[in-house]
């Protein structure tokens, strides 16, 4: 079983999926506009600089949840 529970987000500007290990937000995933894939961002509070990037979004938290 997982640990990792992602969180949708409406924000202003966009839409994001929280990230939590546990209780602990541990980073955000994004949809770059430009070439429609995923990417993650570590941190609670990254927005700049994202850390993987995937076309798939399940193939994106899988490679978090090893990861991460």
């Amino acid at each position: 079983m997982s640990n990792f529970t992602y969180v949708e987000k409406d924000l202003l500007g966009g839409w994001c999926i929280e990230v939590r290990k546990g209780p602990f937000p541990v980073g955000n995933i994004r949809k770059n506009p430009s070439n429609g894939a995923f990417q993650y961002y570590h941190g609670n509070s990254n927005i700049l600089n994202w850390k993987f990037e995937e076309k798939s979004l399940d193939a994106l938290k899988q490679e978090i949840e090893q990861t991460v």
